[in-house]
């Protein structure tokens, strides 16, 4: 008897409905001149990803360099850092013309992880230490295209 209630209240115990874990405060990427773009929100469920569209700021550039920030605000300097990015390989063109689509994953633990392609090809991206005299590079406007990817 006392077997097959402890059974029952077992099976009770998983059916209950749990939450899935969410996040505990946005996640931003920095933008040219101190300004941010929110890529999840407080409370997103985790595990998640988001896909946004980059483009180099100088004629030739081979590098871009995306500084990932934790915390509500509107400007890079009242929110603290997470990591800075850097994605290399990225075909030489002039300034703005390079699409690197570059995908933002947070696991179950919300730490983020980044991916990067342009066109077809898989491009390098590495966590680096915040490099001198180098700014964030620029997001690209969003088009329906990019948000068909990051839905996949």
């Amino acid at each position: 008897m006392k077997r097959a209630l402890l059974l029952v209240l077992a099976l009770a115990a998983c059916k209950k409905e749990t939450r899935p874990p969410s996040l505990g405060e946005p996640v931003s990427v920095e933008q040219p001149g101190g300004s941010v773009a929110q890529l999840f929100s407080q409370g997103s469920e985790i595990p998640t990803s988001a896909t946004e569209s980059f483009t180099t700021a100088k004629d030739g550039e081979k590098h871009i360099l995306i500084h990932v920030l934790r915390g509500a605000g509107h400007t890079a300097d009242k929110l603290h850092s997470d990591a800075w990015w850097m994605v290399e390989g990225i075909s030489p063109a002039k300034a703005g013309e390079p699409r690197i689509l570059v995908t933002f994953e947070l696991d179950g633990q919300g730490q983020v992880a980044l991916s990067a392609r342009e066109d077809d090809r898989r491009l390098a991206a590495k966590k680096v230490e915040r490099p001198e005299k180098m700014a964030p590079s620029p997001l690209t406007e969003p088009d329906d295209e990019e948000d068909l990817e990051s839905e996949e």
